[in-house]
């Protein structure tokens, strides 16, 4: 029986994400996991085919055309990705409370 092809799959969600395909779910490290690799979550020995039928069935969403979830068949490739991608923004990050254009400021103490 030949060995099932799988991918390493990277995310730059917050939370990561559930992905189905067909009643079957696997669920993907996102930026809160403890092993992160420029802001990306890395997930191991996803099932290539499953993953392959996720992204084609997401290929609009916004998720995928700006390359947050992504994966390779050789993790190094998909670490690679990550450090190069660590500088794009999903507009979910934690805002910076400090940063003038957020609008925020310290309270005054009284």
């Amino acid at each position: 029986m030949a060995k099932q092809k799988t991918v390493t799959v990277g995310c730059k969600l917050p939370n990561g994400l559930i992905i189905e395909v067909g009643g079957q779910s696997v669920e993907l490290n996102g930026a809160n996991a403890s092993n992160i690799i420029g802001g990306h979550g890395i997930t191991y020995n996803v099932d290539a085919d499953f993953f392959n039928a996720w992204m084609a069935a997401h290929q609009d969403r916004d998720m995928v055309k700006n390359g947050f979830v992504f994966a390779h068949e050789n993790a190094k490739d998909t670490k690679a990705e990550a450090r190069e991608k660590t500088g794009n923004e999903t507009k979910l990050e934690a805002i910076k409370p400090d940063d003038k254009a957020n609008g925020v400021s310290t309270a005054k103490e009284d």
